[in-house]
């Protein structure tokens, strides 16, 4: 692993231990609700700035690319694939899109696909890459090139697999960003419940993060951590919520959720629990962010810059089509409420930072 990498991991996990262990002597609330307060504010700061790369190798000719969908009904993979399309159309390339749909054989069926037509570049959308390590070093050694989308917890490189690189915001600065806020929201007490898809080791790792900040508010109580699978949360999430409404009553005040595709479900509640602060560490939806602008069914909601995201895979996979290594690009996420939609979430209701970032690759690629 990049050295440097692993010491901004030691210095971040360092800073974010020091800061949930400081003493709770006079007023413990106070403190907890400063500190929440602080990373809040800073995931609700304006992202009109480039810092992506500015230099790289000009677009190269006549590639074809395969985009492996876990689920096209996640409105994450989908918002990376749209920005997909955009870039592979601007540097002249051909895309193909095979959408596995949370379905085993629908994936097998797609890979063998992909490894018979020898496509030049393949970007796993979704999928954690390392149980496809073998595939990976199978289609590498024919000469393609693999790429991941949230295909591990952190972005950059994933150790033990030959994909290129992982493009993604840190999961961290996502899941802290949401825990952080509800924490502000609930006021620095009240109940908390967790929904995430333990499949996904992107999911645990935001679940970890969150369930660490609310534990350290001495105020907050983890009422419950419910594992729902993403494809199945319209099936399976009335009964979780019939139920926690049940065990917890009045006592169950916030929902925390690694994606926005739990919110959508909430409907089942009762109106009495309209009170309820629901807040997402992902993925900025069309939903999530009509919800968040109402003020109905959701609080909040953690975007990454999927559309941008997009465009960093296909400059990703530019760069290793000319034997150089990745950007080493990392996009932040922003915070969303209902204050702060204005300027960075357009018409087609996705978050799309005003940075200049396609201009920017334009440049880079000469076009």
């Amino acid at each position: 692993m990049n050295p440097r990498r692993v010491a901004a991991r030691v210095l971040l996990a360092g800073t974010f231990l020091l800061a949930a262990a400081m003493p709770a002597l006079a007023a413990p609330s106070a403190d907890s609700l400063s500190i929440a307060q602080q990373r809040a504010n800073l995931a609700l700061e304006d992202l009109t700035v480039w810092n992506g790369p500015t230099t790289g190798p000009e677009a190269a000719t006549g590639k074809t690319i395969a985009f492996v969908a876990s689920d096209l009904k996640n409105g994450g993979v989908k918002g990376a694939l749209n920005g997909v399309e955009e870039a592979a159309e601007a540097i002249g390339w051909k895309l193909q899109v095979f959408d596995t749909a949370s379905n085993d054989e629908d994936r097998k069926k797609a890979l063998l696909d992909i490894a018979a037509a020898h496509f030049d570049g393949v970007i796993f959308a979704g999928f954690d890459a390392t149980p496809y390590a073998p595939w990976i070093d199978n289609v590498a050694a024919a000469g393609m090139t693999v790429i991941g989308w949230h295909a591990a917890y952190e972005p950059g490189i994933v150790p033990g697999t030959q994909l290129f690189t992982n493009v993604a915001s840190s999961a961290r600065e996502v899941a802290l960003a949401a825990a952080s806020y509800a924490v502000v929201k609930s006021g620095g007490a009240g109940g908390f419940v967790i929904f995430t898809d333990s499949r996904f080791s992107v999911a645990q790792a935001k679940t970890d993060d969150m369930a660490t900040i609310v534990k350290n508010c001495p105020g907050c109580q983890l009422l419950s951590i419910e594992d729902v699978r993403l494809d199945r949360t319209a099936e399976d999430m009335p009964a979780r919520l019939e139920n926690l409404d049940r065990q917890f009553g009045d006592r169950w005040t916030v929902n925390l959720g690694i994606n926005d595709l739990y919110f959508d479900a909430m409907a089942a509640l009762p109106d009495a629990r309209a009170d309820l602060v629901n807040i997402s560490a992902g993925d900025g939806s069309t939903s999530a962010f009509l919800r968040v602008g109402t003020g109905l069914g959701q609080t909040a909601t953690v975007a990454e810059p999927l559309n941008l995201q997009g465009w960093q895979l296909i400059d990703e996979l530019n760069r290793a089509f000319h034997n150089e290594r990745p950007s080493g690009y990392v996009p932040r996420p922003r915070l969303f409420t209902s204050g702060n939609l204005a300027g960075a979430v357009g018409e087609g209701f996705f978050f799309d930072p005003p940075n200049g970032y396609r201009q920017a690759y334009r440049r880079i690629w000469g076009k």
